[in-house]
């Protein structure tokens, strides 16, 4: 019999279950309607949001350290197939939160929040881009609200993060 060694974190427990979508996942009953509904579990074997749930229910710390549930892609599907109505994308955001918080976040979500605060977006707007959405009828995009952007960065503490990560992988420092 493989056992497997649960870390035990109560107050990240405790604080999922005072926000007001954390209340939901005392309803879960683990039917697994969640996985079954997740695009993201078809392909990945791994990825299984009925056991994110069940590793936040039972104090698991191991799913903020373990980069998988950053693979959520935040679909609601899971959301929809469930008979109790769990907010389990909000859920698997706040598990990204606290792996943000303890400095555990992949790469490429650093390489995300890097964009959105030197560029204001996760990708370029690129010249065929702009020309495609004109033949649309789509309005311009506009410049992003950069200073709006820094503010809330900065009110998360997450600028400061991604310079002390930049440094640490030898990039450029964010400004």
């Amino acid at each position: 019999m493989v056992t497997t060694k649960i870390v035990s974190d109560l107050v990240f427990r405790d604080w999922v279950l005072h926000q007001p979508e954390g209340r939901t996942l005392l309803n879960c009953y683990q039917c697994g309607r969640c996985t079954g509904a997740c695009p993201v579990a078809e392909i990945d074997e791994k990825f299984n949001p009925r056991k994110f749930l069940e590793q936040i229910l039972l104090a698991d710390e191991s799913l903020t350290v373990d980069q998988l549930v950053w693979t959520c892609l935040t679909c609601e599907q899971c959301e929809v197939r469930c008979p109790e109505h769990v907010k389990i994308p909000q859920l698997l955001i706040l598990a990204k939160v606290r792996g943000l918080a303890e400095g555990n976040t992949p790469q490429t979500a650093l390489d995300r929040a890097h964009a959105i605060l030197t560029q204001g977006r996760t990708i370029e707007v690129s010249t065929p881009m702009i020309k495609t959405r004109e033949k649309m009828g789509l309005p311009d995009l506009g410049s992003p609200p950069m200073e709006q952007l820094a503010k809330v960065l900065e009110d998360l503490g997450l600028q400061e993060r991604l310079e002390k990560v930049v440094s640490k992988y030898g990039g450029e420092t964010v400004e």
